[in-house]
């Protein structure tokens, strides 16, 4: 167990980055980013981490996908 204190601030921005990475909650961003800065090959490839990376994907792709038809929506009513 790590334990570290960090401002408001800080916090607010890390859990902003949750979903945008694909964690579920802090603990688990946080984890996946210590592991990343470490730089080990072997912890990158990890199933966690790149479960992780692959449900940031998806969420900027339905993102994406929701900009999509949003502008051509409005490309429709022009």
């Amino acid at each position: 167990m790590i334990s570290i204190r960090i401002s408001d601030q800080d916090y607010r921005k890390i859990k902003s980055r949750c979903g945008e990475r694909g964690a579920t909650n802090v603990s688990q961003f946080v984890r996946a980013a210590t592991v990343s800065a470490l730089d080990l090959p072997e912890a990158l490839s990890s199933p966690a981490f790149i479960s992780l990376q692959l449900a940031g994907v998806r969420r900027r792709l339905d993102r994406l996908d929701e900009q999509v038809i949003a502008l051509a929506e409005r490309m429709d009513t022009a």
